[in-house]
């Protein structure tokens, strides 16, 4: 639905927030255990993505699993 679709494209948005959140934390301020906590909320939203984008478009979907496993192993 149209709702459904608004709220996965605001998702989408937080998460690049939080993308770019996570290296100014980490890298500009070093705060090793606030960059933690953002990159928790940034696997999470990462996997809420996933599960939405394979409703909607195979490729997408695909695409999301190479970059979860990116963010969240070294």
């Amino acid at each position: 639905s149209k709702n459904r679709d608004m709220n996965t494209i605001y998702i989408y948005f937080i998460h690049i927030v939080f993308n770019t959140t996570w290296s100014i934390v980490f890298f500009g301020m070093h705060q090793i255990l606030l960059a933690l906590v953002i990159l928790l909320i940034l696997i999470f939203l990462i996997i809420i993505l996933i599960l939405r984008f394979k409703r909607v478009n195979m490729l997408s979907y695909y695409l999301m699993i190479p970059y979860l496993f990116g963010v969240a192993m070294p």
